[in-house]
């Protein structure tokens, strides 16, 4: 996967709506922070990592995220790097701090030349309080998930007692407790609480 810095910002042009081009391409050109295009992780969408004495600031971005998830993604992530850069220093994650430089950030780019009209209302209310990470706001993550090429198989979509295939491991879906289902696993006979938005693979017939 390509790591991406200041001097190449051309790679990363394929990966976010056309319009939203010129605004990243001034952060990159502003700012010492390198972008990788990471392959796809179930437990995170992004990350950002402060620079050492031998690596620069790092945003890393899942590569199989449609345009519109790989774009709010990476403010996110930005938005870390600049609130560090502007405090001198590591503050809550996602405080006050936080939350006013990804509003900044993000406020550029809302507009229906960017983002689809759909995720422009769902990202308006995001951004009233935005959560720890854009997984967490699950009313944002199934707007965004619209717009993926391909349907991608949810828990939450899954009938009751479904057997399903999640990081590795086989499970039984189980009832929903407020936000996340209580589901069984089969490889260890232990219980674990599952977003209702994780990707999972359908695994056989269903449970009994």
């Amino acid at each position: 996967m390509p790591r991406i810095s200041p001097t190449d910002p051309e790679l990363l042009r394929k990966y976010i709506p056309s319009a939203a081009w010129p605004v990243v391409l001034h952060w990159l050109r502003n700012n010492p922070i390198q972008v990788r295009i990471s392959r796809p992780r179930q437990t995170k969408l992004g990350d950002y990592r402060s620079a050492t004495r031998t690596q620069p600031h790092r945003v890393s971005v899942n590569a199989d995220l449609n345009p519109y998830a790989f774009l709010v993604t990476l403010v996110h992530e930005f938005a870390h790097y600049s609130t560090y850069m502007s405090t001198h220093r590591w503050s809550s994650p996602h405080g006050p701090a936080w939350k006013n430089e990804y509003a900044r950030l993000m406020r550029p780019l809302l507009s229906p030349e960017v983002f689809p009209v759909d995720v422009l209302q769902a990202l308006e209310r995001h951004l009233v309080d935005a959560p720890a990470s854009s997984c967490s706001d699950q009313n944002l993550m199934r707007v965004l998930m619209k717009h993926d090429r391909e349907p991608r198989q949810l828990l939450e979509a899954l009938p009751d007692r479904s057997v399903f295939r999640f990081n590795e491991r086989v499970f039984v879906k189980g009832p929903q407790l407020r936000k996340r289902y209580k589901c069984h696993c089969l490889n260890d006979r232990r219980n674990y609480i599952i977003d209702p938005l994780a990707e999972v693979q359908v695994h056989g017939p269903m449970a009994v």
